[in-house]
């Protein structure tokens, strides 16, 4: 099986922070992983603002070292379809309990739910506002959160 990983899977993992180690046993599964590309340049630039200092490549690198390899989108249609994602979700926004703001996908997250949607994939990531657009019927990816 192929899953989808987002950048805050990612970063969980690479930075140490809390559930980690859920990460960890995901990946010493015997499934393929892929990281979008969105989720890999996105991965690079809120490790660093975290205080990482490996360059982008080794960062890229040591993913690759894990079996985490970066996919990008292949077809206009992908594009295409983020949009349509990033506007149903404006239309229909995620709201946390005890958080009175609207939380909606970002042009990142939609491309990665369009691939994921394209391909077949599982995307794996905390974000429940992906949950609640996979809820909605706004997207038929399959989203897995942690």
């Amino acid at each position: 099986m192929i899953l989808a990983l987002d950048s805050s899977t990612v970063l969980t993992w690479l930075l140490q922070e809390r559930r980690w180690p859920a990460v960890q046993a995901l990946l010493d599964t015997n499934n393929d992983f892929v990281l979008p590309g969105p989720a890999l340049a996105e991965v690079i630039a809120r490790a660093r603002a975290k205080g990482n200092v490996s360059t982008g490549q080794q960062i890229h690198d040591t993913l690759l070292v894990h079996g985490i390899r970066a996919v990008h989108p292949s077809a206009d249609s992908t594009l295409l379809r983020a949009a349509e994602l990033v506007e149903a979700s404006a239309a229909d926004p995620y709201f946390r309990p005890g958080d009175p703001d609207p939380h909606t996908l970002s042009l990142a997250d939609a491309i990665i739910l369009a691939m994921c949607e394209e391909n077949g994939w599982t995307v794996v990531t905390r974000d429940q506002a992906w949950q609640y657009s996979a809820q909605q019927g706004h997207t038929t990816a399959k989203v897995k959160t942690f």
